[in-house]
């Protein structure tokens, strides 16, 4: 099992880490497993079912606590998903029971192929979390992934910060996630109150709602705290499979 490598940041507070007096089960310290999958051409139907039908493999006794997936509206064959697992170990030793593929550490127990794939491990920003489980109440929800500069961390993640407690009015739901190995690099889920918001021109500061959250940037056309930034409007995507119980992400 790979060892912590040293963080430049504080870590994030993970999922599990929840007040005094919850569950055992509450209380684990869990950590996020976040893919991005891109689906062949002309192989969207039978991907998805197969995923589907794999879904009964990912269950509580394999570690897992929940399962989020989402799919991009404009490229429909870019999947992405967040599994929550109680350790880093139950996810490499699924990876060796359910795909077949060594479980030796994060990037071996990884099934590469010719598809394109992408996939970090992470810890919830769980001072960030707003709203339940994406999904049936997320009718749309923007997948954000960046790079902070390393020069600017520490005013990128004050202005982050500030900028949810402002508009956290506005938010249906939110998820961000940092890298395990790499705390610069995030990942966020995203969900505006309202259909239309994400049709909605720049009207916060001059920003998109998803721009004034994660780009850092301070005004529109100035300098941003980001090194690389990318994000895709998603609708979720069920496919748990029916009567499976899921702890909400």
């Amino acid at each position: 099992m790979t060892k912590r490598a040293a963080r430049p940041l504080p870590p994030p507070s993970g999922a599990g880490r929840r007040a005094a007096g919850e569950t055992l089960r509450d209380a684990i310290v869990s950590i996020f497993s976040i893919c991005a999958t891109f689906v062949a051409q002309g192989e969207l139907d039978e991907t998805l079912s197969a995923m589907a039908l794999a879904e009964t493999e990912f269950t509580a006794q394999r570690g897992v606590l929940s399962r989020t997936f989402a799919q991009c509206m404009v490229q429909p064959h870019v999947i992405w998903s967040v599994t929550e697992w109680r350790s880093e170990k139950h996810h490499h030793d699924a990876a060796q029971a359910i795909m077949k593929t060594r479980r030796d550490d994060r990037i071996a127990s990884i099934l590469c192929g010719p598809e394109p794939y992408f996939e970090i491990f992470g810890e919830e920003a769980a001072e960030l979390r707003l709203g339940e489980c994406p999904a049936s109440g997320w009718p749309r929800l923007v997948v954000a992934h960046g790079l902070i500069g390393a020069k600017a961390r520490a005013a990128y993640l004050r202005l982050r910060g500030g900028r949810v407690t402002r508009v956290m009015h506005r938010i249906a739901g939110l998820r961000v996630y940092h890298n395990r190995y790499n705390a610069d690099e995030f990942v966020a889920l995203l969900a505006c109150r309202g259909g239309d918001a994400f049709e909605a021109g720049p009207d916060t500061e001059g920003l998109r709602l998803e721009e004034y959250l994660f780009t850092g940037l301070r005004r529109p056309l100035g300098m941003s705290h980001l090194a690389s930034y990318n994000q895709f409007v998603c609708t979720p995507l069920p496919l748990a499979p029916a009567g499976s119980a899921r702890r909400p992400a």
